[in-house]
């Protein structure tokens, strides 16, 4: 067994320092050169680092939000938080420019309003918004808007078609948790707990989540996931309006329309 004793000479412990940072930096260039995740023995020898270091590395990457695991797979990917800081001068600007064609699109071809939010941390964020050009609309949304998944969004009745997307990827323990904190707040029955996990199964099986007034009275809202290239979960399009004007059959055109616009973006966020 080896110990490790901190060295007491400053310029000695911060040439550690250095070193630990180095092998984080290369760690993330690592997850970065490949498409999908990767597991801890094979970063280990590309980089010629024990796996235990590789580990340590990993956890701290994990616990500073930059680093995701896979829970079907306990392999690791890079999260979305360097798009975060990336976008702190110009919010959003880089992931707009990708996503503003493909929301006007949609509009033009629902003529309803839409938007692009990503899912970060424990959060849902909206990057992008499109709105109708309909005179009658519903409005939620602003750009820039961050949501906590476990949190009732902006004091309303239930959960939204975009935290039904987001709970969806989550193993079902997870998704329980958050929905536990929910039932709380909306001062739910227990029966609220399984109700919600039956439709995140169906939004699952489906790839789509339709709220009918659930949330707020009135509106309807269809959502889609956006994955990535190891189909984690990058964020979600929804289109909402006015219940009246979803109607079964436009339900149906309003997913289609969404689902090949998610694939459309799915397809730019690669090759970005």
């Amino acid at each position: 067994m080896t110990t490790e004793i901190a060295p007491k000479n400053p310029l000695a412990a911060r040439s550690l320092g250095d070193k630990t940072l180095t092998k984080g930096l290369q760690l993330m260039e690592a997850l970065s050169q490949r498409e999908g995740p990767r597991g801890i023995s094979e970063l280990a020898h590309q980089l010629s680092l024990t796996k235990s270091n590789v580990h340590r590395l990993l956890q701290t990457l994990s616990r500073c939000g930059y680093v995701t695991q896979e829970a079907s797979t306990e392999r690791y990917l890079l999260s979305a938080k360097l798009w975060q800081i990336s976008r702190r001068t110009k919010p959003f600007e880089a992931l707009q420019r990708l996503a503003r064609p493909i929301l006007r699109h949609i509009v033009e071809q629902t003529n309803e309003s839409v938007i692009f939010a990503i899912v970060e941390q424990d959060d849902l964020i909206v990057v992008d918004q499109v709105e109708t050009p309909n005179p009658v609309r519903v409005v939620f949304f602003s750009i820039g808007q961050s949501f906590p998944i476990d949190r009732v969004i902006m004091m309303g009745k239930g959960l939204t078609a975009l935290q039904l997307i987001a709970l969806a990827a989550l193993p079902e323990a997870e998704a329980r948790g958050v929905l536990r904190k929910l039932q709380e707040q909306l001062k739910k029955g227990k029966s609220f707990i399984d109700v919600q996990l039956s439709y995140v199964s169906t939004a699952r099986k489906d790839g789509f989540a339709v709220n009918r007034g659930k949330w707020v009275t009135g509106a309807t809202a269809v959502a889609v996931p956006v994955f990535g290239v190891a189909r984690n979960l990058i964020g979600m399009l929804s289109c909402f309006g006015p219940v009246d004007r979803f109607t079964e059959s436009g339900v149906g055109k309003v997913r289609k329309i969404l689902s090949l616009g998610a694939d459309d973006l799915s397809l730019q966020l690669d090759k970005s």
